[in-house]
């Protein structure tokens, strides 16, 4: 073995003197600082990343829910009274808020712009009537004046929903002919031009229908679109309702016509906000007459949904229901008489549609010759009030997730306390309270658990029927979404 030779150590050169040696120290400083950062960098940013890391994340992947803030500015909008006999707007406050002086634009049931009107004070715990509003309304609120806003028409057998406007909704169940007519609204609280698509879809899937795209509604505006004349059809659709520009507030309201001598009927038909796997539709009278059932699938797969029946007692599936098939972008209809008929259709308050994928649904039925027209009820976990007509009334509530008590308390129109009273909730099984003739806001507070809510209010009488109308949290606070770095 022979061992390696050592290399020689070269002899450093002598240090050049004057400007020479100067631009030699130059150097080797800047390649001594090079080397620190190269070593030293890596180091911090390790500890940097580690560090955010670090750092506990609220959900999976870093994302973060929306904070919360109070409302500055909130508008409502009540579409246009019935004619004849429209009645005025009556406004209150969800609990829990000051309240304060409202914007209003309203016009006339047929006017097609709604104008400025005075401004209306609504204080808490008490209720204002606007002067003249018996067409299409809208209340604006801002700075204190903007949280908790509700509202609602005394219209007996047709209670239309006062809502903040929204931007993608669901109507199931419209008609398009002689004997089902619906006509949509659409109001624009805004200064700006709004435009509205409304794509439709039958048993067989979408339907073209070119008038319906592209829809504009002019500032201050309200657009009245009767289906039976703008896009006539024998079958009954559903509409998927899309704002592409602006804010605009849609209501429908379906008339039946027997073609004969019997009773003309107007309901108004309630949106609901998106396809859902969990449908509970409240409201079902006793021995209803002609109960149907629409589901429309959004989706690209066919949907087989079940129907289950909802008591005071219990959610059960009747051992005669059959899954509903409902193709892709598709319509079905279900005839529920069979199901409500009989035993199994004792004490029935409501159905519950549920399904692997999201779907929209809705139930028609009538009521002593009365059109009633039902959607899924609202998730209401805040306290929050209703605005309703003086006469018999009950609160139908289901939907708990846990058992727990819901404090319900009612006012007169002087805001007077008529009643306060506690129901108890539980899951798979619906409560029903009587409320006091004389209410006129109702204050709906859930504990321990969400809860969904219906107004049923029964109106005797040879001209007689039922009205409905939904519980709506309250809008009370602006969820403002966090935007962190990738």
């Amino acid at each position: 073995m022979t061992d390696p030779t050592p290399t020689p150590t070269p002899t450093p050169a002598p240090a050049p003197s004057g400007p020479g040696r100067r631009a030699s120290v130059v150097r080797r400083r800047r390649v001594d600082i090079l080397v620190a950062l190269a070593i030293g960098l890596p180091t911090v940013v390790a500890l940097g990343i580690g560090a955010i890391g670090g750092e506990d994340s609220p959900q999976p992947g870093g994302v973060r829910p929306p904070t919360s803030s109070a409302l500055t500015s909130a508008t409502t909008v009540c579409p246009a009274g019935l004619e004849p006999g429209a009645v005025p707007v009556r406004v209150g406050r969800s609990p829990g808020v000051p309240g304060g002086d409202l914007d209003v634009l309203t016009g006339t049931p047929t006017a097609t712009t709604v104008t400025e009107a005075a401004p209306v004070a609504v204080t808490a715990d008490t209720t204002a009537t606007v002067p003249g509003s018996t067409g299409a309304t809208v209340l604006t609120g801002k700075g204190e004046a903007a949280p908790g806003i509700v509202a609602g028409r005394g219209e007996g057998l047709a209670v239309p929903e006062c809502r903040a406007p929204s931007y993608d909704e669901w109507l199931v169940g419209l008609g398009a002919s002689a004997r089902y007519a619906t006509t949509v609204e659409l109001v624009n609280p805004d200064d700006g031009e709004a435009v509205v698509d409304i794509a439709l879809s039958d048993a067989s899937g979408p339907v073209e229908e070119p008038a319906l795209r592209g829809i504009q509604v002019p500032a201050h505006g309200v657009k009245r679109i009767d289906l039976s004349a703008t896009a006539p059809r024998r079958t009954l659709t559903a509409a998927h309702v899309t704002v592409i520009r602006g804010r605009v507030a849609t209501t429908a309201r379906t008339t039946r016509d027997p073609l004969g001598r019997g009773r003309v009927s107007t309901e108004f038909q309630p949106t609901q906000a998106e396809p859902d796997t969990s449908n509970l539709i409240l409201g079902l009278p006793t021995k209803p007459t002609g109960a149907t059932l629409f589901i429309a699938n959004p989706g690209q797969d066919e949907v087989r949904a079940t129907v289950r029946l909802v008591t005071t007692d219990a959610t059960f599936t009747p051992t005669d229901a059959e899954p509903i098939s409902v193709a892709p972008g598709a319509m079905a209809t279900a005839d529920l008489s069979k199901l409500l008929a009989g035993k199994s259709g004792e004490g029935v308050v409501g159905v519950l549609v549920e399904s692997p994928d999201p779907v929209a649904a809705s139930v028609r039925l009538l009521q002593s010759s009365d059109l009633v027209l039902l959607v899924p009820a609202i998730d209401v976990r805040e306290p929050t009030a209703a605005v309703l007509p003086a006469g018999a009334k009950t609160l139908l509530l289901g939907g708990a997730q846990r058992p727990g008590v819901v404090h319900v308390t009612s006012y007169d129109a002087a805001g007077a306390q008529l009643r306060d009273d506690q129901v108890e909730v539980a899951p798979d099984r619906a409560a029903s309270l009587a409320l006091p003739p004389g209410a006129v806001r109702v204050a709906v507070e859930a504990r321990n658990t969400r809860v969904a809510g219906v107004f049923s209010m029964p109106v005797a009488g040879r001209q007689g029927g039922l009205a409905t109308l939904r519980l709506r949290p309250a809008e009370t606070h602006a969820r403002i979404p966090v935007v962190v770095p990738q």
